[in-house]
């Protein structure tokens, strides 16, 4: 029993940073339709500036993470304004090549800059926090605090706030949006910038949970945040909370359980269930269905 616990437990605690990893796609998959194929590029990015601030620059964790967030939206704006805003109304397809070749281009940089050379980030001290007979990871447990704040904080600014009902209506409609006075692009570019610096934080505490290593730190982050956008909706911000644990639980799960006999298999499973609820719902399981009028 306690084991069961512990890996629910655990399980939870990944799925609320695999949430936040989601999130920052979702705000710019839902106003822009652009699925940034770069997010995960762009968070090993980041986290390699944090290294760069705390190592080399001998700047407290807390400042430089705030001046990890703050370049997290600037990087988000000025891919937003130098490679997507000129391709606004073309074909998807176009978006999403541009935005790959962007995540070259930045995963390049960091080589450059950075040599490439895996990192490690010590956000929080080290350490186990015990619960009764379990124990786990401080830094797991202070890194899902941090993101489950950070994906309530936007929550509430999206349903409550103006600069929230205006990315909703954009969402909903660019046309009647614009007609009714909402400055569309730049709705588009406050969804990047806000799809960047949730990178930022994603990118920072997923280096302290791992490494910072440009070779896979971006694969790693895209293809946890993957499962979970897809199966929560591409344009749904609670789907990705609810996707995330979903695909932390039965992750870990498959991991404590099936792994011993079937090696790989906790990295397989998240896809065969994204598989089988989109046979059932193709748009996820808060996702939207449009209805086009012919």
């Amino acid at each position: 029993m306690d084991t069961f616990l512990g890996a629910l437990v655990e399980g939870i605690l990944h799925g609320g940073i695999y949430a936040l990893l989601a999130l920052g796609l979702v705000v710019i998959y839902k106003s822009s339709h652009v699925f940034n194929i770069a997010h995960g590029e762009i968070m090993m990015f980041l986290a390699y500036f944090m290294v760069f601030l705390v190592s080399s620059q001998d700047l407290p964790i807390g400042l430089s993470f705030l001046l990890v967030i703050a370049v997290g939206a600037g990087v988000g704006l000025a891919c937003e304004r130098i490679f997507l805003r000129p391709l606004i109304g073309k074909p998807m397809l176009i978006t999403f090549m541009v935005a790959l070749v962007m995540g070259i281009l930045i995963r390049s940089i960091a080589i450059l800059w950075h040599g490439g050379a895996p990192q490690t980030i010590a956000l929080f001290p080290s350490g186990y926090i015990r619960v009764g007979d379990l124990s786990f990871s401080s830094t797991l447990v202070w890194s899902f605090v941090i993101a489950l704040a950070m994906f309530l904080l936007f929550m509430l600014v999206f349903r409550y706030s103006k600069v929230g009902l205006g990315m909703r209506c954009v969402a909903e409609d660019h046309q009647t949006s614009q007609s009714l006075g909402i400055d569309v692009k730049k709705v588009f570019a406050l969804s990047w910038a806000i799809g960047g610096s949730m990178a930022a934080i994603g990118g920072v505490l997923l280096g302290s949970l791992t490494i910072v290593d440009s070779d896979t730190l971006g694969l790693f982050a895209l293809v946890r945040a993957l499962p979970v956008l897809l199966l929560g909706g591409l344009e749904s911000v609670p789907g990705a909370l609810v996707g995330g644990l979903i695909i932390g639980v039965t992750e870990i799960l498959a991991s404590t359980y099936i792994d011993p006999h079937i090696h790989g298999f906790r990295e397989l499973l998240p896809f065969i269930l994204i598989v089988a609820v989109l046979m059932i719902t193709p748009h996820g399981l808060f996702g939207l269905k449009r209805i086009e009028r012919v």
